[in-house]
This record gives C-alpha cells, sequence and structure tokens, in this order.
C-alpha cells in the first residue's frame, strides 16, 4: 500500500509505504511530520474535507499562485482508521463511571458473540416484527406514553407540577366560560382559542393603559376595560394549552379505553371546579395500568437474552409476558385485545422454540464471562508486568457491563482515571483500551501517532506485548498498523533483540525531511548495530582520512581506551603542533607534559595499521586550514560527519541549543547498546545543518 502526501503542513511531497497485516514503524525525528502524516491520512478517510484543508502550509496561506492544496492518495482503498494520539486519551476514554465509553460493545460483543445474538435475534424476530411493521400499535404506545407522562406520582398522589395536573386542576374554562366573559365564548372555544387568549392578553397587558381606547380596534373602551383585563385574570395560556392537549390525547385514547374508563376520563376533563380527592384517585389508576402496559409492550419491544437472568428457565418465564386485559380494567376494550391478541400469538411461538432459545441463551451467557474474565486477565497481567499498582474489573449485568478502575491498595472502584492516574498511566491505559475498540471496529488502517515514547524501557515492551504478542483475535497482530515515532528503540526490539518473538510482523523504515521532501529508507536487522561495529566498518570504508580518524577516535572513547593511540587522536583534533599526554600527572601551571616520543611512535604506528596513509603533520595541516575543511563539508552527504567536520572550525556557536547538539551529536542514541549507522541513516535534523551552514558561510548544498 502506497501513500502519498502533498501539500500539508511542513509536507510538500512524502510517500509513505505500508505492508498490509505488519506492523509499520516509522522513525523519524520530532519536526519531521509524523503528526501531520497521521492527521491527512485519516482526514482523508473520514472525508473531513474541512479539517483537511487546515493543513494547507503557511507558505501558502498567502500567495498560492499554483492553487495548490492538501492532497492524500493512496493505491489501496482506506475508509476506516482508527488514529491513537492525544485527542483519543483526553477525549474518548476516562469516562466518570467507566474507564471506557460503551465498555460493552467494544470488550465483549465479539464476532462469535454477535453471532449468537443474532440467532437469538431470529427466533424473536417475530415478535418485534409487530412492532416494525405495525404504525398503528407504534401510535397507540407513543399515546400512551404522552398520557402517562403528562402525571406525575408522588408519595401524596399526583404532583400539582405535572402538565396534566395543570391543565385539570383549575377545571375546565373552555367549557365553562367564567361569569362576564361570555362574549368571549366564540373565541375562547375556538380551535385557536390558545393562540387568541396568548394574543388577547398580551394586548391587554401592553398597551390598555395608554388609552381608553381599545388597543385591537381603537373604539372606545372605557367601559369594558375591566372585562377586556378579566381574560388575562381568569386564562392562563400554558393551563389552557395543557388542559386541551390532556382533552386530545384521551379522544386519541378513546376506543383503547374500556366503556366506563373513557365516560369517567371525558367527565374528567369537563369539571368545572377541578379536581376532587376521587378524580385524582382514578387517574392514578388508570395511570399505573397505562404505565404497567408499555413497560411489558416495550419489553416484548426489545425481547433479547438478557431478558433472561442466569438460571431462568426460558419455558417458565415466556407465559408471563403474554397480555392479560383482565388486570387491565381500564384499558379493558374490543380495540386494545385486537392490538394485543397479535402479541400473544407471537409469544405462543416462541414458547414452542423454548428449548432452542434457551440453548443459545445458555451459549451467549458463557461467551459474556468468558470474555469477561480473559480480558480482566490480559489488562490486569499487562498492569502488573509494567509496574503499575491498579487493577480493572468488568463489572455490571449482562448487556451493561462497564470497565472499572480499581487500585491495588482499595478495594472500591475509582470513579473515572483522570483524577487518580498520572499522565504516564492514563497513556499506557488508553492505549490498550485503543486496542479493543480497533478489534471491536475492525478499521483498514490502525495509526499510533508516537504512542509509546514517553514510557520507559519495561513500560514499552510491555505494551508492545500487549499490542502485538498475543493471539492475533486479541491483539493488533495481523492488522495493518502505522507506528509513527521518534524512539528508535521498539525497532531495536522487533528486528534484533527479541526479533524471534514478533515473528517477522514488522516492517520498520526511516522517514528523513529534506527541503518539505520526505524520503523513506527501509531498515533491517543488519542496519542496527553497536557503535563499536559503527566505528569498524567505517575504518574499513572508502571514506575521507579524516573521518576514518573521527570514528577511530570515537571507537576508542567507548572502548574506555585511552591508551597512546588515543592520545594522538586527541591532540590531532585539538589542533596541537606539540603533543601532550593527558594521563600524565599536571605540573604546577595545571600543565600536562609533553608526550614522550615512544609513545607518540606507538600511537602513530597503532593509527597507521588502521589508516594506512597517516601523518600526524600532515593530518594536522589539513585541520589547520580552513579552506581544506569547508571542501571537505562541502563533500560529504551525511549530517553525522558534517557536524564531526563542524567541530573542526572551531566556530563559537551562541546558539547554546544548537552547540549542545553540535558537541553531542548523536547523544540521544548513545545511551543504547545498538542504534542505527549514522553514515547510512541521517538522523540530523535539517535545521541542524542548515544553522551549521550559516555559521560556516558555506553555500546550501
Amino acid at each position: 500500500m502506497e501513500i502519498e502526501i502533498k501539500h500539508c503542513n511542513n509536507i510538500d511531497s512524502a510517500k509513505v509505504s505500508l505492508s498490509e497485516g505488519k506492523l509499520n514503524i516509522k522513525f523519524a525525528p520530532n519536526g519531521t511530520g509524523k503528526s501531520t502524516i497521521a492527521k491527512a491520512i485519516l482526514f482523508s478517510a473520514s472525508g473531513d474535507n474541512e479539517s483537511l484543508a487546515e493543513l494547507i502550509p503557511f507558505k501558502l496561506r498567502g500567495e498560492n499562485s499554483d492553487d495548490h492544496s492538501p492532497e492524500i492518495t493512496c493505491t489501496d482503498h482506506i475508509d476506516k482508521v482508527m488514529c491513537f494520539n492525544e485527542d483519543y486519551v483526553s477525549q474518548f476514554t476516562f469516562k466518570p463511571e467507566e474507564l471506557l465509553s460503551n465498555s460493552f460493545d467494544i470488550l465483549i460483543r465479539s464476532d462469535s458473540y454477535k453471532t449468537t445474538e443474532q440467532e437469538i435475534e431470529d427466533i424473536v424476530q417475530t415478535m418485534k416484527q409487530l412492532f416494525t411493521n405495525n404504525p398503528k400499535l407504534e401510535e397507540l404506545i407513543s399515546n400512551l406514553k404522552e398520557l402517562g407522562g403528562a402525571f406525575k406520582l408522588t408519595k401524596s398522589g399526583l404532583s400539582k407540577s405535572s402538565t396534566g395536573m395543570k391543565g385539570l386542576s383549575g377545571g375546565n374554562k373552555i367549557e365553562h366560560i367564567p361569569l362576564g366573559l361570555e362574549p368571549f365564548q366564540p373565541f375562547i372555544q375556538s380551535p385557536s382559542g390558545v393562540s387568541w387568549i396568548d394574543w388577547q392578553t398580551k394586548g391587554c397587558k401592553e398597551y390598555s393603559e395608554i388609552s381608553d381606547s381599545c388597543p385591537f380596534c381603537s373604539a372606545d373602551s372605557a367601559e369594558k376595560k375591566e372585562q377586556i383585563k378579566q381574560v388575562g385574570k381568569e386564562y392562563d395560556k400554558n393551563v389552557i394549552k395543557n388542559l386541551v392537549g390532556i382533552i386530545n390525547i384521551i379522544e386519541k385514547l378513546g376506543d383503547y379505553f374500556s366503556d366506563d374508563t373513557r365516560e369517567k376520563l371525558a367527565a374528567i376533563t369537563l369539571l368545572k371546579d377541578g379536581l376532587d380527592k376521587e378524580h385524582e384517585a382514578f387517574i392514578v389508576s388508570v395511570k399505573a395500568q397505562i404505565d404497567n402496559l408499555i413497560e411489558k409492550l416495550e419489553k416484548l419491544k426489545s425481547l433479547s437474552g438478557f431478558h433472561f437472568k442466569d438460571g431462568d428457565k426460558v419455558a417458565e418465564k415466556l407465559p408471563f409476558y403474554k397480555l392479560d386485559l383482565q388486570f387491565f380494567s381500564e384499558l379493558n376494550s374490543e380495540a386494545t385485545r385486537e392490538a394485543i391478541t397479535s402479541l400473544n400469538t407471537s409469544i405462543d411461538g416462541i414458547i414452542d422454540k423454548a428449548g432452542a432459545l434457551q440453548g443459545k441463551i445458555n451459549i451467549q451467557r458463557k461467551e459474556i464471562n468468558k470474555l469477561i474474565e480473559k480480558h480482566q486477565t490480559d489488562i490486569n497481567s499487562f498492569l502488573a508486568y509494567a509496574g503499575y499498582r491498579y487493577k480493572v474489573e468488568i463489572t455490571g449485568e449482562e448487556g451493561h457491563s462497564q470497565l472499572k478502575l480499581l487500585h491495588l491498595d482499595h478495594n472500591q472502584h475509582l470513579s473515572g482515571g483522570n483524577q487518580h492516574l498520572s499522565f504516564g498511566e492514563r497513556n499506557a491505559f488508553a492505549i490498550v483500551l485503543f486496542m479493543y475498540e480497533c478489534l471491536a471496529k475492525k478499521p483498514n488502517l490502525i495509526i499510533l501517532d508516537d504512542p509509546i515514547s514517553s514510557f520507559d524501557k519495561n513500560k514499552k515492551f510491555a505494551i508492545l506485548e500487549m499490542l502485538f504478542r498475543r493471539d492475533a483475535s486479541s491483539c493488533l497482530k495481523g492488522k495493518t498498523v502505522l507506528m509513527l515515532t521518534h524512539d528508535v528503540e521498539p525497532i531495536i526490539d522487533t528486528l534484533k533483540s527479541v526479533k524471534k518473538q514478533f515473528n517477522n510482523q514488522v516492517k520498520a523504515s526511516f522517514l528523513r525531511l529534506s527541503g518539505g521532501q520526505i524520503s523513506e529508507q527501509i531498515i533491517g536487522e543488519n542496519d542496527i548495530k553497536t557503535f563499536a561495529q559503527i566505528c569498524q566498518h567505517a575504518m574499513n570504508s572508502q571514506c575521507h582520512d579524516i573521518v576514518k580518524l573521527i570514528y577511530l577516535r570515537r571507537h576508542y572513547e567507548i572502548l574506555d581506551d585511552k591508551g597512546d593511540a588515543y592520545q594522538v587522536l586527541s591532540n590531532l583534533f585539538h589542533k596541537r603542533d606539540k603533543l601532550i599526554d593527558t594521563r600524565e600527572p599536571k605540573d604546577e601551571n595545571e600543565q600536562s607534559p609533553e608526550m614522550e616520543a615512544s609513545k607518540l611512535i606507538r600511537g602513530t604506528t597503532e593509527i597507521k595499521n588502521i589508516v594506512e596513509a597517516f601523518d600526524y603533520n600532515t593530518a594536522l595541516e589539513k585541520m589547520q586550514n580552513q579552506t581544506d575543511l569547508k571542501a571537505l563539508y562541502h563533500e560529504l552527504q551525511n549530517g553525522y560527519e558534517k557536524l564531526q567536520v563542524f567541530r573542526l572550525f572551531g566556530i563559537d556557536v551562541k546558539n547554546s541549543v544548537v552547540q549542545k547538539f553540535i558537541n553531542e551529536t548523536y547523544h540521544i542514541e548513545n545511551e543504547f547498546i545498538c542504534q542505527l549507522d549514522p553514515s547510512q541513516f541521517d538522523l540530523i535534523p535539517e535545521y541542524i545543518i542548515d544553522e551549521c551552514n550559516s555559521f560556516a558561510e558555506i553555500p546550501d548544498l
């Protein structure tokens, strides 16, 4: 798979090659554009053109005569990408009640689980189809919910603040017009009576005090002003709106009520002075039966294996799902019987298949328990191996399982993770949880944007092992993964140190940014060497003698060999005409004594055995000649060797950061036993070489 990226942030052009089904590690220094590559691929795959457009380089945000814009092309179709980065850690994980949002879907709903789930669904689908293909039944449920929801219960009865009580408690003033407001009856009782009341009361309140003229028709209304104001006192738009709503929903449900109930509800809506206790008690009874029926209908609508608890016998439990109208006296009508008959018939059909359903539910429950035990063991083993004093527990009812966090010194679940876990601990949890989400969602490409660079060696390997060294169904082994990192250690581990454990799963390469172009260089096992091997290789190569001498001196330093040969080389690189011996005691002026002739000869002979043409005075003359040094600097193509020669100029670089980098070239990788050969992999950032070029007044190469 080849991915080409153009005109994104600092990248003018980049080609990235991925081997499908493998871990593709792309190693590059910070500032190369690793996160840009990750974002560009993610935005392109998701079709987020707006975010992709925001990656336009700053140099093109002004003048852009060629109308360049960010471009991503891929030889293979990628439409589903998941990326582990800082946004994932901060936005997705560590919810207040669980470590991972949708724990059940991600950790438990495996392919085998889904297969069993579908088999259960096939058995109960006739029941569910009665809902999905029955608009009349759906409308009944919706209307029942509306009426039941209009009344809220308290310990003492109906809540006065519920919409139903607000509409009924003051009586029906639409039917019973208050004394003195009879002239307004046609407006109040019209279909738009609520709107009229709102219109009338607003006009009266805002304009009646301005003049004795009517604010609506400008006629003299002085004698009727109090009558007009009385409308606002007697009628509240919201109360009338609630009343009309209750009346309408009762009318819609009319045929589903028993004759007696329908008559009583109609009478209640027509009461002049509001509700008495017997009316409220009746409404409570109707509401209880409505809520009970809704609950039963909703359970039938969502019937699944989760409705049966561990130990339940399906054949004994299913009959209780049937609806018996003798216990729903308020709703016992021909229309209701017609609506539920098909549901009861469908339950009878499921009862006939109770044995098969029982078997599938048992398989499903066994799969859940197996996955819970496995995931808890895997995650907790990782935490223990990595040295974290936390563990996880998957708890909750089946279908609502949640991943909870515990500390080894505390037996209660911790709320979320942000307030307890350190930055490194959050990252470690997040990357493992990310792995499980990838297993659940099955993306075409998985991107790990610098996932483990901040961890110590033990934790880095623990994470790599968790992600790539278990059964393929339980980790990212065999998936197409792009890991972008500035840390060379994962490459050393997977290609050399413990390569057998990764069994040819890894493809690694080095990304080099130069002039806006990213080039890719394959890294193989033989490219990872000790620095002693690197020095030996350079000394046996055809490189310039000065470069060979540089590597030879580093070779002696690594071996901690400060013998005669090292003393000669040290004097040479300090450009001394008179050689000194730093091994000998200093005099009273803190000066090292002159090197003995015999030691000079032995040291020179040892060097000549490696660099045949070596002559101290000739080499010294070349090092003291700035023109020759600049010519050599210009000739060299590798950044590491350029910096070594640059040091010979003796230039005082005022930028302390750049100076430190030059003085301690390759200082990061020096802590490793193995590293990439700097003569083969140009790891020096481009800005460092540019800085050296400017100090040495050397034109761009």
